[in-house]
């Protein structure tokens, strides 16, 4: 039997529905951020901005209480970038990563800095880690006497955390705080622990489609940050999964069951904030870009804007200036999204004062 093939406006509708961005939602945080399959926390109000985008009657405090009681944790997670996740999540999402080669380490890297090497360091870094919170200056203090010229103490870090099941502690990650990372040894902050690696790979698999799917093996590996499909592809071909086709034949894996709306299913405009895995989760983003570059979202020095949505697709872009919130369209709107737009703008000045 011809397997279904998907518009790019039911992929757009398929995304936005399992995004929370058809309708706001009244969730619990920790439930909210596991149904997004985590959020990019780059910028430390992104989270808070990509949640009240979603959800209905948000306050602030609400995350940051799950942050401090560590129903959600910060982590260098997928594409070795910062993510709120829950404590599930955090524990196979880091041995997924580890298990399908996320860490791919040049042969110009291993001469410069082993992997073997980097490993001793993390085991001695997370020895310290579980006496409880260090910020990133006791931290750079502790890897020091192993940094040089080539690897700088920041960098050495990044490496180690690759390699260490580190989160960040409060108050890191909530509204309102501009200092250095404070972290910790998630053995000592988080309950639970790593499952296995074909339960890890399979949780991830189903974690990115629940809030991204349907989607290729390739848009998996984006949003993961994965070097090679390979070891993706044998973990795809274990789970049962539906398969349909988008309109240039590319193969695309769902969940059973996982939300297909209409493609005529209404969209209202939202305000997306900066760092949105909305617009970063997918090698093909066609389905919430449209017709608009990648350049004019993401930028050559990695800053990713925030962004309009109207009628489902980028629109435009905004920013939130002292608490104000300016829009920049790519063009014309329809009188009914500007209005929308309005509402939106007022509702996200509110949450930040």
């Amino acid at each position: 039997m011809a397997e279904r093939v998907l518009t790019r406006v039911e992929l757009n509708r398929a995304l936005l529905a399992r995004q929370l961005l058809l309708e706001r939602r009244r969730l619990p945080v920790a439930r909210a951020v596991e149904a997004l399959a985590g959020l990019q926390a780059q910028y430390t109000p992104s989270p808070y901005l990509a949640l009240a985008a979603r959800l209905d009657g948000l306050e602030r405090e609400a995350l940051t209480r799950a942050l401090v009681r560590r129903r959600v944790v910060k982590s260098l997670l997928m594409r070795g970038t910062l993510h709120l996740v829950t404590p599930r999540d955090f524990w196979a999402f880091a041995a997924a990563r580890r298990a399908l080669g996320a860490g791919y380490w040049p042969p110009a890297y291993e001469r410069l800095l082993p992997q073997a090497r980097i490993a001793e360091l993390a085991e001695e870094i997370l020895g310290e880690l579980r006496g409880g919170p260090r910020r990133y200056e006791d931290v750079r203090a502790l890897l020091e006497p192993h940094a040089s010229e080539k690897v700088p103490p920041l960098f050495l870090w990044r490496r180690i955390q690759g390699h260490a099941d580190v989160v960040h502690a409060p108050p890191s990650g909530t509204w309102g705080y501009h200092g250095e990372g404070v972290y910790e040894a998630a053995d000592a902050a988080l309950d639970g622990g790593p499952p296995d690696e074909a339960a890890a790979a399979e949780h991830l698999i189903r974690s990115y489609l629940a809030a991204f799917g349907p989607a290729t093996r390739q848009d998996a590996a984006q949003w993961a940050g994965l070097q090679r499909i390979g070891p993706l592809t044998e973990a795809v071909e274990r789970m049962e999964l539906r398969r349909f086709r988008d309109e240039q034949g590319r193969a695309l894996y769902d969940l059973p069951r996982a939300p297909l709306p209409p493609a005529d299913t209404p969209a209202p405009p939202r305000l997306v904030p900066r760092y949105d895995n909305l617009v970063l989760a997918h090698a093909d983003r066609a389905r919430i870009l449209g017709d608009v570059p990648v350049g004019r979202i993401v930028t050559k020095n990695a800053l990713v804007h925030a962004t309009i949505l109207v009628d489902g697709f980028v629109a435009g872009t905004w920013q939130l200036e002292k608490g104000r919130v300016r829009l920049e369209p790519f063009g014309r709107l329809p009188r009914e999204a500007k209005a929308a737009l309005a509402d939106e703008a007022a509702r996200v000045e509110a949450f930040v004062t």
